[in-house]
């Protein structure tokens, strides 16, 4: 009989039966591109960082556990390269506002940012100008429909404080969203 859990899948791949990793592919790829283009608000960002999961999880398969649930292993990975990628991009955003700086470019390079701004509609700019964590917990609970114990697993924290930075959250985004 076929493995069709996510755990059986996964624990073909990690022991290099590659073509078990199709069906996850099938399943989590949609899901994850949403997550992730929420995040960074920008689709072909969020298609490149869908992409780098997957290879990660290649390069990686070998650390799945299989008493480990898959949807939280594969969404811990996301948020890692979700980082990574934020990392670079503040460090690419330094070195711009540097060479803007050196150029006297800053007040082109501020109307530029804002024509952008205004191309969004105004819930995802809303949601965009959140801080990270803020924009992350409610991507996972509201779009991604991730339940209060596993945003906690996920973050490490108790499903509780889960629902209060949720709770947070929203207050935060109506805030931005309604003033």
């Amino acid at each position: 009989m076929e493995p069709t859990s996510d755990e059986a899948l996964m624990t073909a791949v990690r022991a290099d039966d590659l073509d078990r990793l199709v069906p996850l592919f099938e399943r989590y790829h949609g899901p994850l591109f949403n997550y992730l283009t929420r995040l960074t608000n920008d689709r072909e960002t969020g298609e490149d960082l869908t992409q780098t999961v997957f290879e990660r999880i290649l390069k990686y398969r070998s650390s799945y556990q299989p008493n480990q649930p898959f949807k939280a292993w594969v969404y811990q990975m996301a948020r890692n390269v979700h980082a990574d990628h934020w990392h670079r991009q503040q460090k690419q955003r330094a070195d711009d506002v540097d060479e803007v700086e050196r150029t006297g470019g800053l007040r082109n390079a501020a109307f530029s940012q804002q024509r952008a701004s205004s191309s969004h509609d105004d819930l995802h700019e809303a949601l965009a100008l959140l801080p990270a964590p803020q924009r992350e917990i409610l991507v996972l609970h509201r779009f991604q429909g991730f339940s209060y114990d596993e945003i906690g697993q996920l973050l490490s924290c108790t499903a509780e404080a889960a629902r209060v930075k949720a709770h947070r959250a929203l207050q935060a985004l109506r805030k931005i969203y309604f003033t």
